[in-house]
């Protein structure tokens, strides 16, 4: 019986390790990145020419998790806070990276946290790395 259960087990375990979450990003429909890890040497896109467009960072989850949500937010390499919005997806528009850029901020840092849809869950949460963005003339 022992056996049987470890067998079911490992088959589940298996089966529930090919929903991966991964992530993208895309410029003007351009991809300057696909990635299902966090590695923050790996993943890193540079952007030489902004013209108009926007940016798209896509998130999709491995499983899906009820009463949690998705926040994606941009951050400057002095850890400011730049952009973030609540979603899976978000649209960063080209106007705003080239006022970043002309504002002397050269390095973008996007990451993503779970959101508790429940307000009075109290947890401590933390943002998971998904892409460096490298702003260069």
């Amino acid at each position: 019986m022992k056996t049987i259960y470890l067998v079911l087990l490992s088959i589940a375990l298996s089966y529930g390790s090919k929903a991966q979450e991964r992530w993208m990003v895309q410029l003007n429909s351009k991809t300057l990145l696909t990635a299902n890890k966090e590695d923050t040497v790996a993943n890193v896109a540079t952007i030489t020419d902004i013209k108009k467009g926007s940016l798209v960072v896509t998130y999709v989850p491995g499983k899906a998790q009820s009463g949690w949500g998705r926040r994606l937010m941009v951050f400057d390499a002095a850890n400011n806070e730049l952009y973030s919005k609540e979603d899976f997806s978000m649209i960063i528009p080209a106007a705003n990276l080239k006022k970043w850029h002309r504002s002397g901020i050269a390095q973008l840092k996007v990451y993503t946290i779970a959101v508790p849809k429940d307000p009075r869950i109290k947890v401590k949460l933390r943002r998971v790395h998904l892409c460096t963005i490298n702003l260069e003339d």
